[in-house]
């Protein structure tokens, strides 16, 4: 998500995005790539060949990559249950037989034996030697084949040098982001590069000095910097992980003061499948002195940090965490499971810095809210469900995250409000949370998707939440066709935000969200397109960027969304909300290129919002 900072920080003018959008576009377009090979089926020859662009292939593919649905079925294939996978260089003996399909990365697959299903190598080559046979599809994506004497091939050959970026998540494969998605993908490692598979080794041991960011770039920390040294132990289905890592915020001048220190100490013991990989057991354990931000359901983390950092608008809230927890969690896979956390720490404000942006001087950044101050001891309940096809792109399948906190303590300070009503008061303080993030993807037709969201949160039960645990609906994630946090009316209470009062009054303490629960709904229709401007059609093959020629992919995309937030009912039943005419509605729609969107968004329901021009990083959900 790119805005320019306006009088209202959603809308971007339409000059604006016109000159902004070629400069994105080409910052998606340069990642670097190998170029792509041309689709091809071969009878098998009586003499050794491989498979390849031709030149002439080479020289018009300059930024060619492999098509997004050919990656998405080898990748189905690599990720299927029955799909046997293997990892690093490994030979089919003659007279071995796979009795369905074979999968193999980062390395080369000698065949002398049978394969009754398909073949998939990512990111490595294949060799078709004397007694091999294979009665499916042949896919190689990041090298090339090379046959022997006639080989028994049933099905076709398709081969493409252009190396494709995936990267493991638990027993699957996932796409890694392209392009400026790539770019913003400011999230920590999930598993440190060069750890030998299981199959290649019983146990491995990895020792490094790790360098990373906190989370991303923002107006309370500027870039917080994290170092420190990293151990991982595996040993069959047994795998430990600990890291020791001081942070460095670098937003106030970086000045070295107590205020701008903090740590970040993790140990967790795991026993699954393949080396501590989809379904198991972990516990873990952590102690921390950080800087975490308010309402992480919002926006991605390269999103909120690009704002931030070139236009000095901070989509999120942060206060401070100093304590430890330790916790128990049982995966189902690898992108599934529940976690049962118990922490103690203490809560405390966090201050806005004069951090730098691209606008320099002239930023006006919008204050950080006060928070809640105390210590509190938090029981944490969360589980996710994740049947998709792709994380980063999915196709079809459910995504449900959901989560149950029950806070105790004593809050010594109270974060101030647009209406005193709606805080909670000092002293002991006891409550219930409740969050749920459901999603829905169908795929519809083969380049077309019906997409839908829910999500609900907020009070469950107990003394009203503290400041840094309530919610809003406002934001591009969540309403794009309105603006952040902006309070049209003195009179009544804002039902994106909960605050009330003008808008002056409401800046004045940082437009915090306040609203104890909110609902929202979300439905998008999209589908897939394709731009051609010159050349033949039909001379293009698979290549999905052609400079040449301008050609690229992308989806078109139309949504709805509806929403608000309510404070506490006064009869406090937990199911009570208020009428659905209440709630506030846009629609829009926009172009989605995978690493880059624009979008525009339309309030409806209420009259005087213009529309807003925004662009995000990848998809919308």
């Amino acid at each position: 998500m790119i805005q320019a900072p306006t009088a209202a920080p959603t809308i971007i003018p339409a000059s604006a995005v016109r000159a902004m959008l070629p400069a994105a576009l080409a910052v998606a377009l340069a990642a670097p790539h190998a170029p792509l090979a041309a689709q091809e089926r071969l009878r098998p020859p009586p003499v050794r060949r491989e498979l390849a662009a031709p030149a002439d292939a080479r020289a018009q593919a300059t930024l060619g990559s492999v098509p997004p649905e050919v990656l998405e079925a080898a990748l189905a294939t690599w990720n299927a249950p029955a799909t046997r996978r293997l990892v690093g260089d490994t030979t089919l003996a003659a007279g071995d037989t796979v009795r369905g399909a074979l999968a193999l990365r980062d390395g080369t697959l000698r065949l002398l034996g049978v394969v009754l299903g398909e073949v998939v190598v990512i990111n490595g080559d294949v060799q078709l030697l004397a007694g091999a046979a294979v009665q499916g599809r042949l896919t190689v994506l990041g090298g090339r084949v090379s046959t022997g004497d006639r080989p028994a091939m049933a099905g076709e050959i398709r081969a493409w040098p252009a190396r494709v970026r995936v990267e493991p998540s638990g027993d699957s494969l996932v796409p890694l982001p392209e392009g400026l998605a790539r770019w913003a993908r400011w999230s920590r490692e999930v598993a440190p590069a060069g750890v030998a598979s299981a199959t290649r080794a019983s146990a491995t041991l990895v020792r490094q000095l790790f360098v990373t960011t906190a989370h991303t770039y923002n107006r309370v920390e500027g870039l917080p910097l994290m170092a420190g040294p990293r151990v991982r132990l595996r040993r069959g289905d047994w795998a430990m992980a600990t890291e020791w890592l001081g942070v460095f915020r670098t937003g106030d001048g970086l000045a070295w003061r107590a205020e701008n220190l903090g740590h970040d100490a993790r140990l967790s013991v795991r026993r699954g499948s393949a080396g501590g990989t989809g379904r198991g057991v972990s516990v873990d354990g952590a102690w921390f002195n950080v800087v975490a931000p308010v309402e992480r359901w919002q926006l991605t983390e390269g999103e909120v940090g690009l704002a931030a950092v070139l236009f000095g608008r901070d989509y999120r809230d942060y206060y401070g965490r100093h304590g430890g927890e330790g916790a128990l969690s049982w995966h189902a896979s690898a992108r599934s499971g529940i976690r049962l956390a118990l922490g103690q720490e203490r809560w405390t404000t966090r201050r806005m810095r004069p951090v730098w942006a691209l606008g320099g001087g002239d930023v006006d950044w919008r204050l950080n809210p006060a928070a809640d101050e105390g210590r509190m001891t938090l029981l944490t309940l969360a589980g996710t469900v994740d049947t998709r096809t792709s994380a980063a792109d999915p196709r079809s399948g459910w995504y449900v995250r959901a989560e149950v906190e029950r806070g105790s303590g004593a809050l010594g300070r109270r974060a101030p409000l647009t209406d005193v009503a709606l805080a909670g008061a000092n002293g002991p303080t006891r409550y219930v949370r409740a969050f749920v993030d459901a999603r829905r993807y169908n795929r519809l037709a083969p380049g077309v998707q019906l997409n839908l969201r829910a999500v609900a949160g907020g009070w469950a039960h107990g003394d009203p939440l503290p400041a840094q645990r309530r919610l809003a609906v406002s934001g591009l994630d969540a309403l794009p066709g309105y603006d952040f946090r902006r309070l049209r009316e003195a009179d009544g209470m804002d039902v994106g935000t909960c605050a009330t009062g003008g808008d002056a009054s409401y800046a004045l303490v940082g437009r915090p969200a306040q609203c104890e629960r909110i609902a929202l709904l979300q439905g998008e229709l999209a589908g897939d397109f394709r731009v051609l401007l010159g050349g033949d059609p039909g001379a293009l093959g698979d290549r999905r960027w052609v400079l040449e020629r301008l050609r690229f992919d992308g989806r078109w995309v139309l949504f709805a969304n509806a929403g608000r937030g309510w404070p506490l009912p006064p009869s406090g039943k937990l199911w009570e909300a208020p009428a659905f005419g209440t709630w506030r509605t846009d629609v829009g729609g926009g172009l989605d290129f995978g690493s880059v969107g624009v979008y525009v968004a339309q309030a409806v329901g209420e009259p005087g919002h213009a529309p807003n021009v925004y662009l995000r990083l990848g998809r919308r959900f």
